[in-house]
């Protein structure tokens, strides 16, 4: 520290001191504001330690006068609870009093109402007893009849079996009879099945004969209509300036061709064949003939596939 000290300059030890002494002085004041603050802080504990007697003073003076409080409201408490004891302890002895006696009373009335029960019951079991010797007595007597009855019901019962046994062979003897008949008719059906598919088969050949005979001769007849009018086209002239128009030839009632549907069951049925024509003709056509076919019946009409040679159609072509 001495070589220290004296490697330093003049100037580094002044300006050393003073900031030595700077600090002594600051320490010196720090001090006194410690010492200050302690010499506060003393007083200040001293009285919150007065207070603080005073109040565990005050505290306790209070508590005490509180405890005598306490001591004497439970002197008055402790005789309310021994009077109340006293008044329970009487109202309690008078009422058991009350009760025994109570007691007693019902057992005398239960004592009369048993022996009152006893006897009604020992009345109603001798009425019973009677009773029932007489339920016997009938019981026996409809166990006769029932047995009078069921002899009665059986042997009307085996006669009813007996007859149905007998009615039961005639019905079957007829069910016989009757199965043969069937078998006898199931032939015959079938016989007449087979003659009316024949004969249906013939008609249908004879219709398609005649049909084709129909169709022929229309059109033979619509040929000749045409061949005329080529001829009346030659002279110069025409259907309008003899009276007839082409709406007279289209609303001209032609027949209709119908064949017999395969499918038809009929049985029976009705065939006409008409030939003419309604409409009237004019003179230069009365050469010419025509004819028309209606077949009736309980067939299904339908038209020939040669719907398209109509008298309009071929007039067309």
């Amino acid at each position: 520290m001495d070589a220290e000290l004296a490697s330093l300059s003049k100037e580094d030890l002044i300006a050393r001191h003073k900031k030595l002494k700077e600090q002594a002085d600051y320490e010196k004041r720090r001090a006194d504001g410690l010492a200050e603050e302690l010499r506060l802080a003393k007083e200040h504990n001293i009285v919150v330690q007065k207070q603080i007697e005073q109040e565990e003073e005050y505290i306790t003076n209070k508590l005490m006068k509180r405890l005598d409080q306490l001591k004497k409201e439970k002197a008055v408490l402790a005789s309310e609870v021994a009077q109340e004891e006293e008044f329970l302890t009487n109202t309690l002895q008078k009422r058991l009093e009350k009760l025994a006696k109570e007691k007693v009373d019902l057992e005398n009335r239960l004592e009369a109402e048993q022996e009152y029960v006893v006897n009604k019951l020992r009345k109603a079991i001798e009425q019973l007893s009677v009773e029932k010797n007489k339920l016997m007595c009938e019981k026996v007597e409809l166990e006769n009849q029932l047995e009078c009855e069921q002899e009665y019901i059986l042997n009307r019962l085996q006669k009813q079996v007996d007859k149905l046994a007998s009615d039961k062979v005639s019905l079957q003897k007829e069910k016989a009879e009757l199965q043969r008949t069937v078998s006898d008719l199931a032939a015959s059906v079938d016989k007449l099945n087979k003659d009316k598919v024949n004969l249906e088969n013939m008609l249908e050949m004879e219709e398609e004969s005649i049909t084709n005979k129909l169709q022929r001769r229309l059109e033979s007849v619509v040929s000749n209509l045409r061949l005329i009018e080529s001829k009346l086209e030659v002279k110069g002239i025409t259907l309008r300036d003899l009276g007839i128009s082409a709406s007279d030839l289209h609303s001209t009632d032609w027949p209709r061709v119908y064949s017999r549907s395969p499918s038809s069951t009929g049985n029976s049925f009705d065939r006409v064949l008409s030939g003419a024509m309604s409409a009237p003709m004019p003179p230069a056509m009365h050469g010419t003939t025509s004819v028309g076919l209606a077949i009736t019946g309980s067939r299904r009409e339908r038209p020939l596939s040669a719907q398209s040679n109509t008298p309009e159609a071929l007039l067309a072509k």
